[in-house]
């Protein structure tokens, strides 16, 4: 969200969520179970689950930008981590 009003509060990468103070993480997709989770992986080799309903079906090796344990966003390829 993109706003005029530098006085407003934001919610991008750059500053955190609004809400928690928490900053979405790039992650990339290891596996896909049926009900709509994902394993994933950072770039320092750790683990997590992410719920993925909301940016619609990935696959392994696509990139995840996930914050609170959710997919917020799908990242162009050369965004992924290795």
């Amino acid at each position: 969200m993109r706003v005029e009003d530098p006085t407003a509060l934001r919610c991008e990468p750059e500053h955190g969520c609004i809400t928690c103070g928490d900053e979405a993480i790039a992650l990339r997709v290891v596996t896909v179970d049926e009900s709509g989770l994902a394993l994933c992986e950072d770039e320092l080799g750790r683990h997590t689950t992410i719920e993925v309903a909301l940016i619609g079906p990935v696959a392994p090796g696509d990139g995840l930008l996930a914050h609170a344990g959710t997919a917020i966003a799908q990242l162009p390829r050369e965004e992924v981590p290795a």
